[in-house]
């Protein structure tokens, strides 16, 4: 026998239920799997009331396990900024949105928040020669 979604099925489910068979019994009675009875007693809870934690397996008594404490991750350096030059203000006015720019075009950043705006200016590599040279450390800068 096959459970329909009948109302009269349900309701023998819902009895078989209330009399605390567990849910692959009364899935045997009917032919069907176990998690059909489940979902038929989720989508029917006013006629299938809850059973608690009674099916859940419990831990064994004994001392619980201790998590080992955690690592904390290395504070992490702020880059400094790089400030805006007069040459950044000029480009501001071909300034390409990101998705705009093609190959060959600078993609420096020249504003800081969106939307967020790119040099643009023709180049062979991945910066203009006035970007590339600002992306280069200084040669006092490195050493301490």
């Amino acid at each position: 026998m096959t459970i329909q979604h009948r109302t009269v099925d349900i309701e023998a489910a819902a009895k078989l239920w209330r009399d605390d068979l567990p849910a692959s019994q009364i899935a045997k009675r009917f032919g069907v799997s176990r998690n059909v009875i489940v979902g038929l007693a989720f989508r029917n809870r006013s006629l299938f009331p809850w059973r608690g934690d009674a099916g859940k397996k419990t831990r064994a008594p004994g001392p619980a396990k201790m998590a080992r404490p955690r690592k904390r991750a290395p504070e992490l350096k702020r880059e400094p900024e790089i400030p805006a030059t007069a040459y950044d203000a000029e480009r501001l006015q071909s300034a390409k949105l990101l998705h705009h720019l093609t190959a060959g075009e600078c993609c420096w950043p020249l504003n800081t928040g969106g939307p967020y705006l790119f040099c643009a200016a023709e180049t062979t590599g991945r910066y203009c020669r006035n970007h590339h040279a600002r992306s280069l450390p200084k040669k006092n800068e490195g050493k301490a």
